[in-house]
Formats: structure tokens, sequence, C-alpha cells
């Protein structure tokens, strides 16, 4: 939901479903690995929300 504070679960969830990294190994990574995963995956699902915004689709 907007303006809803997000966890690292939601990324961990993300994280595996578009890109297969299971969350056990996701665990292991440093703070600084995580971090830079999960904001390379919100321009991720950023862009992804505009292209579904202009109709143009999904392509992961």
């Amino acid at each position: 939901m907007k303006n809803e504070s997000v966890t690292d679960d939601y990324f961990y969830h993300h994280l595996f479903r578009l890109h297969g990294i299971p969350p056990h190994e996701i665990h292991q990574w440093t703070e600084g690995q995580k971090r830079f995963a999960f904001n390379s995956l919100i321009v991720q699902l950023e862009e992804e929300q505009e292209r579904l915004a202009k109709g143009i689709g999904r392509v992961m």
C-alpha cells in the first residue's frame, strides 16, 4: 500500500521472485550488499510501474 513502510522481507521476496536469489543466501550478505541490491530493486520496480502506467506492459 502507498505510504506504508517497506520491510526487508518485501525486498527479499522480490529478489527471489525476480532474480531467483533465495532468502537464505541474502541473509549472508553484508548490509552494504543488501542495500545495493535493495536500491537496484527499487529502481527496477519504479521503472516497471512507469511502463505499466503508460500501457507498455511488463518486461520482467
